[in-house]
This record gives C-alpha cells, structure tokens and sequence, in this order.
C-alpha cells in the first residue's frame, strides 16, 4: 500500500533555486535552437503565471481545505524557482526574458476561464467545499500536461537534459499529491464529481494558457502533442483522468481535443 503523501514533509524538502544545477557556459557554447528558445519561454510564462492561479483558487471554497492550502504553498514557491532557472537558461542563450507578447486565443468555451476574482468568488462560494475536487483535478491534468513538455524540452536539447530532468523530479511531487488528492475528493461525493466535469469542460490546456498569445499556443501545442509520441502521452493523460472516481472517457477525450493540434 502506497504512503499518503506527507505534506508537511513536502514543505520541509521544498526545492529553491536551481541555478547552481544549470551550466550557464556550456548552454551557451552548444546554443539553443529557436523552437526550444519558444518552448522554454511559454513554459517560463505558464510558471510565472502561479500567483494569478493561485488567487483564484484560494477566493474559493479551496482556502478552507488546511491540507491543500498548505501544499499550494510550498507548491508555488517550488514553481517561482522554475521560472527562474527557466529565465537562468534563456539568460545563458542572450535571449531577452520579458514575457511573451501578442493577441490571445479567444474562443466561447474558455470564457470561464477568463473570469476574474469577483466573479470565481462568487461562483466559487455558491460550489461550497466541492469545487475543491475540480481544483485538484484539473491541477493534475494541467501538472500531467507539464511533465510531458519538459520531456520534450530535455529530448529536443541535450544539453538541458540534466536540468529537465531535475524539473520533472520537482514535479512528480505535484503530481503524487493532485492524484492523490483527486481520488479521495472525486470518491467522496457524487457533486464533487459533476463540479470537476464541469471544471474539466471548461478549462484551457495548461492551465493559464489563456494569458498566453494564440501563435504561441498554437507552437507549445505543435511541438509539445503534434507527432505520435505527443498523440500518445495525452492519451495517457486522458486515460489517467477517465481513471479517477465518476470521470471517464468523456472527460479523458475533451482534454486529448483541447492539446492535439
């Protein structure tokens, strides 16, 4: 029988900075090629992106859950220093780290996401301690998606192979406690199910990528999902997430659409 995952342990092992891991000299001697240049600075934005997903979780119900709360703190704090060894890599190349800019994908079923704190307070309120059950779901889609991109990042430049592999180390953590957590809410009740459907239905692949320009979007998913390999690890995404109590292969099938180019 697996552990549960110890949370407080987590916070107590939490990962910092990562620039002492990452050969800033070597990078720039092999050089980066321009689509892995594009990769790594979606990535760095969706990362950087924590603190707005984060108040947006907690005006929810989610604020009250002490055992979430407390991951997400650590959790974000572990991805701040993502970003930033994601910057110290652009850094490297004399790539300009500001975020990337240009007009946005806007498409009626990812209105939802678009809403601001008011309104997810509100909405988030009349949902109660259930909606706590769509956060961890679609947080474990969203970490899933995550981990198949920094593989692809390691594959397409060796000489980053180390420090992707690093990351992927920091978010297998994220991943155990989301599933963890989705099964146990998902199992509990039967509204909790319908809430994370409906969170699934609505959500944008990764999650922030709506803050993210539509070319670039159209790249990440392209690059990260386009070819067969890509086909089949979000078909393992999507079998993961049918998996999980009172989901199934429709959910499973709506994330596959949303990431396949």
């Amino acid at each position: 029988m697996t552990e549960p995952f110890d949370v407080r342990e987590f916070a107590a092992t939490a990962r910092g900075s990562h620039r002492a891991e990452i050969d800033g000299d070597e990078i720039a001697r092999e050089g980066l090629a321009p689509d892995v240049v594009r990769l790594i600075r979606v990535l760095r934005d969706l990362e950087r992106g924590t603190l707005e997903r984060m108040r947006n979780l907690l005006v929810t119900a989610t604020h009250k859950d002490a055992r979430v709360t407390a991951f997400l703190a650590t959790w974000a704090f572990e991805k701040y220093w993502i970003a930033d060894a994601l910057d110290t890599v652009l850094a490297a190349v004399g790539v300009e780290t500001t975020p990337l800019s240009g007009p946005l994908r806007r498409t009626s079923s990812e209105r939802a996401e678009r809403r601001g704190p008011i309104r997810r307070a509100i909405a988030g309120n009349i949902a109660g301690a259930d909606i706590v059950a769509g956060h961890v779901s679609t947080g474990l889609v969203d970490e899933l998606i995550s981990e198949v991109a920094y593989r692809r990042l390691g594959e397409a430049a060796s000489v980053l192979s180390s420090i992707a592999t690093t990351l992927l180390a920091v978010k297998d953590r994220h991943v155990r406690f989301l599933a963890e957590e989705a099964e146990h809410k998902l199992a509990a009740s039967r509204r909790a199910v319908r809430l994370a459907k409906k969170a699934i239905a609505q959500a944008a692949w990764p999650i922030g990528a709506t803050e993210i320009p539509a070319a670039d979007r159209s790249f990440f998913e392209a690059f990260v999902f386009g070819d067969a390999e890509g086909r089949d690890a979000t078909a393992r995404i999507g079998e993961r997430l049918a998996a999980l109590p009172g989901l199934g292969a429709a959910e499973g099938r709506t994330v596959v659409a949303r990431l396949v180019p």
